[in-house]
């Protein structure tokens, strides 16, 4: 006998939106949504115009999207609670039909972006009828801002977009309440309808949403107001990344504003929170007792990552749960995070599976003896980040191998070992696996990185006799060097040993480089170095230094072809020590 529990319902009623018009003011009529033609000059007012120089709103239709767009922030959906209801609870208003998209760019041409872009053609930098992306034949309400130079990988810059783009929303939402019971339900395309129900006698399941958290525009904003908004919300950076538990029903109504700008393809956008097919799926299985979902930071800080890690392990213990399933997007410096957080799962004895992007970057840049059981949500041909908004993102066949794998893992059954490289193979197995197809068990999908030892080199000589060279992963170069590619890039810079700071500059996607480009020294401590040599403490410095973007290229290229040849160069100039640095 199945023992129910029901903790709450929620009901999402979608109004269908099949015109979008300007006009006085912003109502809606029939499916006609009408936006007032002044709104956009009233939300620039509002605006922060330190940071925001220009706003434009555009209305893309389904026969529009072969026009240019700037990288896509963010794509929401346009929802408000009906009678004051909390997020999680009662009934949200939708609009069907039609999303609101966020981009934009800085006044020196780059794109607000981490690790690459999507600017471009609007259907071929979009995966459509993705969790989190636009759906085929969605009108779409853009807005597009243009920030000032220097502000796109900082907070506050591509926040400002987000919340120039919410004043948009807000009148919007008023729009949708402004309608009737009556008039809003005559226009309902359809509703749906969820309830978070305790299967008590079934194991316990914990879903763990790992987000980014390391700074500059890596965050996500919690419990707003209203669904997917700003205001009233946290920042899981200011609550010092820490595990979060939401209701599943929250963490689908909204409860998640997404501001991260990781690679476009690994993005999961407000939207997708709003449909996360993980959340959906484990809501409506009834072989397990899904009891919440817990969101938990990527801190940039190491010390950081691990106490954020353990306060983890320490929640899921104390929630006597049977199995846990982490998820993220994007990957490099949060897979660190990923590793740390199955592994403190795990220790505990508590069944776990993760699911995240990997593919063809090659194994997992680390790993433990608890990343064994991985699910990939790699669907890029290439299996590399490709520019494409949410195409390398969970979609519901991923949920259903991660909640299939952690079934099986939980009654006993052994993953076998991934392959040692992205198989997609693997995939056909175990979906063959869950269909009964002869294959007897599930296989991981991920492989992890085997570290190899340290290699020592013992000093021979005292550090008065050296000449010192400096290898930085910061994003280092001349300011008349060609800028590193946000994305995949393996290549590296030479700095003369004479050069002149003021000179130097970084591009990095990895890290909020403001400091960096404040003094440069802070990620590349050259004058210092200089200074140990007019103190007799070191002996001299290289005629070349190196710099290259750690966390961005391909790993074999740079263990195999990067690496050698900085350390040829090294090697040629005589160089006794090398101190390396990273962002």
């Amino acid at each position: 006998m199945d023992d129910k529990k029901h903790l709450g319902s929620l009901i999402k009623r979608n109004y269908r939106i099949n015109q979008v018009l300007f006009a006085e003011q912003t109502k809606i009529e029939g499916d006609i949504l009408y936006i007032a033609s002044d709104l956009c000059k009233e939300s620039f007012i509002r605006a922060d115009q330190s940071i925001v120089l220009d706003m434009t709103l555009d209305i893309i239709t389904p026969e529009k999207y072969g026009a240019y767009i700037n990288t896509i922030l963010d794509v929401q959906p346009l929802a408000v609670k009906e009678n004051n209801f909390s997020i999680g609870e009662g009934v949200t208003r939708t609009l069907s039909g039609v999303v609101l998209a966020v981009s934009g760019k800085d006044e020196a041409g780059e794109q607000i972006s981490e690790a690459g872009s999507c600017e471009g053609i609007l259907s071929d930098k979009i995966r459509f009828n993705r969790p989190g992306s636009i759906d085929m034949g969605d009108i779409i309400i853009r807005i597009d801002c243009l920030i000032k130079a220097g502000e796109r990988m900082k907070r506050p810059g591509p926040l400002t977009c987000h919340k120039a783009a919410d004043y948009v929303a807000e009148d919007i939402r008023s729009a949708i309440l402004s309608l009737n019971e009556e008039e809003f339900i005559s226009g309902c395309s359809d509703e749906q309808k969820f309830s978070h129900v305790r299967h008590t006698d079934k194991p316990k399941v914990l879903l763990v949403k790992e987000i980014m958290g390391q700074g500059a525009m890596h965050e996500k904003l919690l419990l707003p107001l209203q669904p997917c908004g700003i205001t009233g919300s946290r920042s899981n950076i200011d609550m010092g990344n820490i595990p979060l538990i939401l209701s599943p029903l929250e963490a689908i109504d909204g409860a998640v504003h997404a501001l991260t700008c990781v690679g476009p393809s690994t993005k999961e956008t407000s939207r997708h929170y709003f449909r996360d097919p993980l959340i959906t799926l484990a809501l409506n299985d009834a072989d397990i007792d899904l009891c919440g979902v817990a969101f938990v930071g990527s801190p940039a800080i190491d010390k950081q990552k691990h106490m954020v890690a353990e306060r983890l392990g320490m929640l899921v213990a104390a929630m006597d749960v049977s199995g846990v399933i982490v998820a993220t997007e994007g990957y490099g410096n949060n897979h660190i995070d990923f590793a740390a957080h199955l592994e403190a799962i795990g220790k505990r004895g508590i069944p776990v599976v993760g699911a995240t992007f990997c593919g063809n970057f090659g194994p997992l840049i680390t790993g433990n003896k608890h990343t064994r059981n991985l699910v990939d949500c790699t669907k890029a041909d290439i299996g590399l980040e490709n520019g494409i908004l949410t195409d390398n993102t969970m979609i519901e066949e991923d949920a259903m191998v991660a909640l299939a794998m952690l079934k099986a893992v939980m009654k006993g059954e052994r993953v076998s070992s991934p392959p040692n490289r992205w198989d997609t193979s693997i995939r056909k197995r175990n979906l063959e696996k869950m269909e009964n197809k002869g294959v007897r068990t599930f296989q991981s999908e991920i492989p992890t990185a085997t570290m190899p030892p340290i290699v020592w080199t013992p000093v021979t000589k005292p550090l008065a006799q050296m000449k010192i060279a400096l290898v930085s992963g910061t994003g280092v170069h001349l300011k008349s060097d060609q800028r590193f590619i946000l994305t995949s890039d393996s290549s590296f810079r030479i700095i003369p040993g004479d050069a002149s700071t003021a000179d130097l500059t970084v591009s990095h996607g990895g890290y909020d480089n403001s400091d960096a480009l404040a003094d440069i020294n802070s990620m590349f401590p050259l004058d210092p170095l200089r200074k140990l040599v007019e103190e007799g403490f070191i002996e001299g410095i290289a005629p070349r230094h190196i710099g290259f973007m750690g966390g961005g290229g391909d790993l074999k290229r740079l263990t195999n072809e990067t690496g050698p040849a900085i350390a040829d160069i090294l090697k040629e100039d005589g160089v006794d020590a090398a101190v390396f640095t990273a962002g």
